[in-house]
């Protein structure tokens, strides 16, 4: 399961707003991580951790290091939570899966090691493209569609899937871009007890992306991921979010409202019925209204 701090943005390795930290003296560049990984550059940070490019001189091969805050690292349960949930993430096997190799420490900071892409996020995509049409969008969505349900089927929930956490790699033969979900069960909370009561105030997920349940509390579930595929897909039709907010509170609640889940239609007249009615199914307050990914996929024509 992820966790996120509320306020956290946490940025994927390719996105070039990511936050930019300065790496400890332990990850300089030319530094040696657990005796094993060279560290070569520093590549982002964000809500969880920083990453960095580094070389693997056991195999001789380029990964990419994610490695838990210092200050999550001393935290309750915190180290133990975050090997289990790498554990968890190992099970999802799939071409549009960004594929976690292994997890380990050095001294107090804990790490796990997955494949390095070079391609952009989704979420700089949307930033330069703006609204997409539907039929530029389909073939991002279907693989999307193709990884989250690769991941149900064995059991794992995201929890916070949004379009920083997307990758839009290398291009293939039919010069669509191959879309790669990164950061399965990949972040802990502040002290990975949910509910807790320390001083360190915390939400599971982000707030523009957050199912009702999320917000509330609420065990998670694979309709937690649908809800999100629900707030992206209205994103990469419109340009805009289905909820606004001016504070992470008041964004992060606008979806608890009582009424029909807002129509991407209303922003986007031309938008096709099937496409407005299958995005508004995955944004349904009661998580048993939505629909599965293979449901939705259905209900796109995607499959």
């Amino acid at each position: 399961m992820l966790v996120r701090t509320v306020g956290g943005h946490d940025a994927t390795i390719t996105d070039p707003q990511a936050t930019r930290a300065t790496p400890s003296l332990l990850l300089a560049p030319g530094a040696l991580l657990a005796g094993r990984y060279r560290i070569e550059r520093f590549l982002a940070a964000g809500g969880m951790g920083e990453v960095h490019e580094v070389l693997d001189e056991v195999l001789g091969e380029r990964v990419a290091v994610k490695l838990l805050r210092e200050d999550l690292s001393d935290k309750r349960d915190a180290q133990e939570r975050f090997t289990d949930e790498i554990r968890l993430a190992r099970r999802v096997t799939h071409r549009n899966v960004c594929r976690v190799f292994d997890v380990g420490s050095d001294g107090p900071r804990v790490f796990f090691t997955m494949e390095l892409h070079q391609g952009e996020t989704l979420a700089c995509f949307l930033r330069r493209e703006g609204a997409l049409e539907p039929e530029v969008a389909a073939p991002l969505v279907r693989q999307i569609l193709e990884g989250v349900g690769a991941a149900h089927a064995s059991d794992v929930v995201h929890s916070d899937l949004k379009p920083s956490n997307i990758i839009l790699d290398r291009r293939g033969d039919d010069g669509e871009p191959h879309v790669l979900i990164t950061d399965f069960g990949l972040a802990v909370s502040c002290c990975a007890v949910p509910g807790c009561v320390c001083s360190s105030a915390h939400l599971f997920g982000t707030p523009a992306y957050m199912a009702p349940e999320q917000v509330k509390g609420d065990p998670i579930s694979r309709a937690t991921d649908v809800f999100a595929l629900g707030v992206m897909l209205f994103e990469m039709v419109t340009g805009q979010l289905p909820f606004g907010g001016s504070t992470i509170v008041e964004i992060a609640t606008a979806r608890l409202a009582d009424g029909p889940p807002p129509s991407p239609r209303a922003v986007r007249p031309s938008l096709a019925d099937g496409w407005d009615a299958a995005i508004r199914s995955c944004l349904a307050l009661d998580r048993n209204a939505r629909p599965s990914v293979a449901e939705l996929a259905q209900a796109l024509e995607l499959c």
